[in-house]
């Protein structure tokens, strides 16, 4: 299976998760990962660049978004294509750029044609400690943020993208089962971080996940709490998504 028919089939299931294989050297808004891993003077002006769509003037505020954006579209079709047992895109940081826009990293380019078939491990390997270990890295230096508030947004952007493949008609048991593994894989580096939680009703179940650490979306200007944030009482959350289970919809 070739990267293309990889990304196709994703998108298929989950259209949001699209992604790229090749950009175009005239299109100033897409950076090379590995340079915002290794510049730290370019990371900083990208991520200070975006507070302001982000409503904040708080530059950890700032960073700690962007870091939640980050992850989720480096890793969101790959982890997809894992989730449907799929090759999976090389994901290091010289293989992948991201668009930059509307502020926050919008979209993902996968350069490198070569794709394989990980175990749970191997891609846990691949993009954690080989990507997002370094970059995590790299904003702690740059940015008054800690580290495990970081590690946590990466863990609940990973989350994001097995629960859209798991609400999208895939075999629902298989992407909880490699969801499973893939955060069993990361090993200390997500433990603590948040965990899956099943809620029934009626019939019918819905599949969540609970963070034990907050993004600091409500010191914007939109001042809200996401859906699963750790800030929110536990009762008014299980009531929420007892009511969304009952109804079955989108996923939050």
């Amino acid at each position: 299976m070739t990267l293309d028919e990889v990304l196709r089939t994703v998108v298929a299931h989950v259209p949001y998760l699209a992604a790229s294989t090749r950009i175009h050297n005239d299109e100033r808004d897409w950076v090379a990962c590995d340079v915002l891993v290794n510049e730290p003077s370019k990371l900083a002006a990208i991520v200070r660049g975006t507070a302001a769509g982000f409503g904040t003037d708080d530059d950890a505020v700032a960073a700690s978004l962007f870091t939640e954006a980050y992850a989720f579209r480096v890793a969101g079709a790959a982890l997809a294509a894992f989730s449907l047992d799929l090759p999976v895109p090389a994901v290091g940081p010289a293989a992948v750029a991201v668009r930059i826009d509307n502020p926050r990293p919008s979209a993902v380019a996968y350069l490198s044609n070569t794709v394989s078939t990980p175990h749970a491990t191997a891609l846990a390997s691949a993009l954690v400690d080989t990507h997002f270990r370094p970059f995590i890295a790299a904003v702690h230096r740059e940015f008054q943020l800690g580290e495990r508030n970081l590690w946590g947004n990466v863990a609940a952007a990973c989350a994001v993208a097995f629960r859209a493949v798991e609400s999208s008609g895939a075999d629902r048991s298989a992407v909880r089962a490699r969801a499973d593994a893939f955060f069993d894989a990361c090993g200390p580096t997500f433990a603590g971080l948040g965990a899956f939680t099943v809620v029934g009703k009626g019939g019918y179940d819905g599949w969540y996940w609970d963070r034990a650490s907050c993004c600091l979306w409500f010191r914007t200007t939109d001042s809200s709490f996401c859906d699963n944030c750790s800030l929110l009482e536990r009762t008014e959350l299980d009531d929420r998504r007892v009511r969304e289970v009952a109804e079955p919809g989108e996923p939050d």
